[in-house]
């Protein structure tokens, strides 16, 4: 989508505009309320935008937060029993929030709590110099048109019709399809953008053929590889685990064959350790296992190590790669996922071959 600069109308003079809508509250105490706001706007077909959007609110992700209220259309602020965390100015971010949409101009559409004192202790400031200043905070957002909500049910409400009201008097660029607002200069910009996606993609197929053209000389296939592991295992009634440490053979396309199908379609690293985890505990020797008492709990530990060399070494031969698709910024986990190579030789280790003989007996 792209910031409308114009009309955007479809064949029956409908506008397809999408409107972003930045949803700004303290976060732990209101999880149900900030849930209803940001279902009542996509229900409505727009953009809900918030602390979703952040791992953290700090002072090192300010920057970023002031650029997507820059970008909305449109503020909701909720205000109910707790103040929030504060910021170095000595005020919360929720406040700090408000204050940069209000002074950059973005219609504010404020919601308070009707029924302060109903609010459990459990989502209510204790701190007095807190208290004092969310009751500061509260009489600032109602300073201007605002409306009181009890529950997540009446705050969904309000904020349908507020948002409707607000749209209709006071209009905003918004966002629209690419195709609805295309103009010469943006076709010319994405013509270039492909060709030189097209260019990069063809880079990097040649460092992969030069990387990986000495694949020969790395282990690889039924060559054996030992890696350390461990199994942990507890009495009832002891509080430490034990832990046994040994070497699991296996060769490289059991390692290979045992995550390449999570790979398919990318997973993460932990995913993948997991399947490497069940191929491993398959093999572990007769010896370690009588070591363990049969009413034991048990656990066993992929060792970093190990599982290092195993993700080097399918990097190496070319097999897996780092994941590609777009995810949320909170999501911080490592993806991985197989090469061109790495999908035809999944396929040659796992499909299943012909019997040699087509006759029954």
């Amino acid at each position: 989508m792209v910031r409308n600069v114009g009309g955007a109308w479809d064949d029956h003079g409908v506008d397809e505009k999408r409107y972003q809508v930045f949803v700004s509250s303290t976060y732990t105490d209101l999880g149900d309320e900030r849930t209803a706001v940001i279902q009542s706007i996509q229900r409505m077909d727009h953009i809900p935008a918030g602390m979703e959007l952040f791992p953290a609110a700090d002072e090192s992700q300010w920057d970023l937060i002031k650029q997507v209220i820059d970008q909305s259309d449109y503020y909701v602020v909720v205000v109910a029993g707790r103040y929030g965390s504060v910021t170095a100015e000595g005020i919360s971010y929720t406040e700090k929030e408000y204050d940069h949409a209000v002074e950059s101009g973005i219609p504010v559409l404020g919601f308070v709590h009707d029924d302060p004192d109903s609010i459990p202790s459990g989502k209510s400031e204790l701190d007095k110099e807190a208290q004092e200043l969310l009751a500061n905070f509260r009489d600032k957002v109602k300073g201007k048109p605002v409306n009181f909500f009890t529950t997540p049910e009446s705050l969904a409400g309000l904020v349908v019709t507020s948002l409707l009201m607000a749209i209709k008097k006071n209009p905003r660029p918004g966002w629209v399809r690419g195709d609805k607002a295309m103009t010469l200069e943006t076709e010319k910009e994405i013509l270039d953008l492909r060709q030189e996606l097209e260019m990069a993609r063809a880079a990097k197929v040649e460092a992969e053929r030069t990387l990986f053209a000495d694949a020969s000389e790395l282990a690889q296939g039924t060559d054996i590889v030992e890696l350390r592991y461990r199994v942990k295992h507890r009495a009832p009634d002891e509080y430490a685990f034990k832990n046994l440490d040994f070497d699991v053979r296996v060769t490289w396309d059991e390692i290979f064959g045992s995550i390449g199908p999570v790979l398919i379609d990318e997973a993460t690293v932990m995913h993948a350790r997991d399947r490497c985890k069940v191929l491993f505990n398959g093999r572990i020797p007769k010896k370690v296992i009588d070591q363990i008492p049969t009413d034991s709990n048990t656990d066993t530990v992929m060792f970093a190590d190990s599982w290092e060399v195993i993700e080097f070494q399918l990097r190496a031969l070319g097999l897996i790669e780092t994941g590609e698709k777009k995810r949320t910024v909170q999501d911080k986990n490592k993806y991985l996922k197989l090469s061109e190579k790495g999908l035809r030789h999944l396929a040659v280790v796992r499909a299943i071959k012909r019997p040699e003989s087509d006759s029954f007996e």
